[in-house]
């Protein structure tokens, strides 16, 4: 490949980049409807989907996904300790930076 060439982001890469925190965080899954990929969000506590959002795009795929991740993270800090940390934040955003490499 040439200098300055782009990489295509495709719904597989950013399924695959996930792929680990979705088998972690079993709140959300990814179904292919007639309209497209879509992001469900499980509410275990009320037996019922809680939200969704259509993924027109590997980049909106990866945006929604990327909020779910920093979220989970956040819940796992505030859970665990009753607030993020300054380090703590200082992780979440490092894990997110490698995300983000990953899918370059």
């Amino acid at each position: 490949m040439f200098e300055g060439a782009r990489l295509v982001l495709t719904f597989e890469k950013v399924m695959e980049v996930f792929k680990d925190y979705l088998t972690e965080d079993t709140r959300y899954e990814i179904v292919m409807t007639s309209h497209g990929y879509t992001v469900l969000e499980w509410d275990s506590s009320a037996n019922t989907w809680a939200g969704e959002e259509l993924c027109a795009t590997p980049e909106i795929m990866r945006d929604v996904l990327l909020d779910c991740f920093i979220g989970y993270l956040e819940y796992k800090a505030i859970t665990t300790n009753g607030e993020i940390s300054e380090a703590e934040q200082v992780g979440i955003t490092a894990q997110r930076q490698v995300l983000l490499e990953k899918l370059q």
